[in-house]
């Protein structure tokens, strides 16, 4: 019998793309240990990942999914050291994809304890994108109140949500940009929204704002958002969107944009989670730890899971391409 099972793509394209293979479970090394995954979100990355325009998977052959909630079978010197032992609860990000299968070996300094009272599909449906936002939003610059603004492109998407909470938590001005399918829910947010389609939604809102916008935070690499910031403010992009079949050379070349603005006026910053998850990765569990416990408290307010069994994830990927927002797509084991 397999040691585990796990989604791999075998082209790229539709959801036919994918299968489940039976596979051999990689042996510890070291003080790595085995996690055995309960629940695990299929998000934006992944589907672009299916379709084969992004960056991170180039080729065909690789198992989706960076976040994942489930319960270690096994422990280590490392993992007793940060309080996990075997049976406990835990939540990840994975410094690259892979999370989509019944089990995984790694290391545990990507873990984190989840809450004894949080549901497992609701805490698997958020790890990376609140993470994302709450890194982003530290590229933003220091200071809080109402004199800081900020504007969040795509208010109402899994990232952009929880932006704008932990800013509004931090007492900032946010304005949120959102289309009209998806205005209703930005707004659900408390939150001006300005629809960024019209012609002047830079102007728009800045207006809403009060005045031109310390921060930015965006997932679509359109040069006008830095029409929306002031000389000195920060644009830190999580995303780019390219065009259908080109998504990874313009996203390459948003990148390389980015970085070059790096000190310019406005300046432009790129927030890369699996290159923090792997460098930083006390920062990363701290960040992802005290998310956690934000939601598990209801200060923070997470997607509703829709979840689907593993052995359909067929469908769950279908599900994903038109999930609401507010909700997320979760696998489950």
């Amino acid at each position: 019998m397999a040691d585990r099972r796990a989604v791999r793509v075998s082209r790229f394209g539709d959801a036919s793309a994918l299968g489940i293979a039976d596979e051999a479970l990689p042996r510890p090394l070291g003080n790595d240990v085995v996690v055995r995954v309960t629940h695990a979100s299929v998000g934006a990355t992944d589907l672009l990942a299916r379709r084969g325009g992004y960056v991170f998977q180039p080729l065909p052959g690789f198992t989706p999914g960076y976040d994942f909630v489930g319960v270690l079978e096994t422990e280590s010197a490392v993992s007793v050291a940060l309080g996990l032992r075997t049976g406990a609860r835990v939540a990840g990000v994975l410094p690259r994809m892979g999370a989509h299968a019944t089990r995984l070996t790694l290391s545990p300094t990507f873990l984190v304890a989840v809450p004894d009272a949080l549901d497992s599909a609701v805490a698997a449906t958020f790890p990376l994108d609140a993470v994302t936002a709450a890194a982003a939003l530290r590229l933003t610059g220091p200071g809080t109140g109402p004199d800081r603004r900020l504007l969040v492109q795509g208010a109402s998407g899994a990232v952009g949500a929880f932006a704008v909470q932990l800013a509004t938590h931090e007492g900032r001005t946010v304005v949120g940009t959102a289309s009209a399918r998806t205005r209703a829910f930005a707004e659900s947010l408390g939150i001006p929204v300005v629809d960024y389609h019209t012609a002047d939604w830079t102007g728009a809102a800045r207006r809403a704002a009060g005045g031109p916008f310390d921060g930015a935070i965006d997932h679509t690499g359109a040069p006008r958002v830095r029409d929306a910031l002031a000389p000195g403010g920060t644009l830190v992009r999580t995303a780019f969107a390219g065009r259908e079949g080109h998504e990874r050379s313009d996203s390459l070349q948003g990148a390389a944009e980015a970085a070059l603005r790096r000190h310019g006026h406005p300046r432009e910053r790129v927030c890369s989670i699996p290159y923090f998850v792997l460098t930083r990765r006390p920062h990363y569990r701290a960040l992802l730890r005290g998310l956690l416990s934000a939601v598990d408290s209801g200060r923070l307010q997470p997607p509703t899971p829709e979840v689907h069994a593993f052995d359909d994830v067929w469908e769950a990927n279908r599900a994903a391409e038109h999930v609401a927002p507010g909700r997320k797509v979760v696998l489950a084991a």
